[in-house]
């Protein structure tokens, strides 16, 4: 008797893993969201990877937006000037990223986000840097010296401290000890943990289905209220990128 309870308890508990796995695969359920007194601002990030956006469909309640601009040296993401102007005439709050390439020089790559954004961002810049999409072979040292190139041609443009868009691994090897800049923070499988320095953006979820986006999407949240949120905002006159 005592054999076969056990051996339903174990069935159980073995269909029950299985069931949420296929609900967490295709992305029905989801177990990480954030405190909403802590993190109380809503926001998406997007690129080219999801097409073509009906803004004026996108709910109200995403605040703000980063939208990709550059990676690389010369890369430009197709679809950033629609996204940003369409981000602006609805009001929200624009935010633009770089994707750090770890084999092109930092100068270069901080011109390309400069050259294709221009002044018509509202925060501060972000530069994505992770490990994913990058060579495995690397001279960490000269990986640290080109980054910082980029932040500081960034920052010397901007007048503002850069934005660092991380994962964990990433933070943890090469961010956590050589930078104090403000942190977006990616952590999609777990809560995101306090021991995390100048955390002002996580991302919490990389596949939600919105409407007026056709592909899957990536939520994000402020660490903060929107009046902090508006304190970020650059003092500046916007305006359209730089021709290239």
């Amino acid at each position: 008797m005592k054999v076969s309870i056990i051996k339903l308890f174990l069935f159980t508990v073995i269909l029950i893993t299985i069931i949420l796995g296929i609900l967490l695969s295709f992305r029905k359920i989801w177990f990480v969201y954030p405190n909403k007194k802590i993190y109380s601002v809503e926001g998406l990030d997007v690129s080219n990877h999801q097409g073509k956006i009906d803004w004026e469909n996108v709910d109200e309640k995403y605040k703000f937006i980063f939208v990709k601009a550059t990676e690389g040296d010369t890369f430009v993401d197709k679809q950033f000037l629609k996204n940003a102007e369409s981000v602006k005439k609805t009001g929200r709050i624009l935010g633009g990223y770089h994707f750090f390439h770890f084999n092109y020089k930092g100068i270069d790559q901080a011109d390309n986000f400069i050259n294709t954004a221009g002044n018509i961002i509202d925060l501060p810049p972000v530069v994505d840097f992770e490990f994913s999409g990058n060579p495995s072979d690397y001279n960490k040292d000269i990986l640290l010296e080109e980054l910082r190139n980029c932040i500081n041609r960034l920052e010397e443009h901007y007048k503002q401290s850069v934005i660092i868009y991380t994962t964990n691994v990433a933070y943890k090897n090469i961010i956590k000890d050589n930078f104090n800049n403000p942190i977006w923070f990616r952590s999609i499988i777990f809560p995101l943990r306090k021991n995390i320095k100048n955390v002002r953006f996580w991302q919490y979820h990389n596949s939600a289905k919105i409407n007026g986006i056709k592909e899957k999407v990536d939520l994000n949240v402020f660490k903060g209220n929107l009046e902090e949120l508006k304190d970020l905002v650059m003092q500046y006159q916007a305006g359209l990128p730089n021709e290239r």
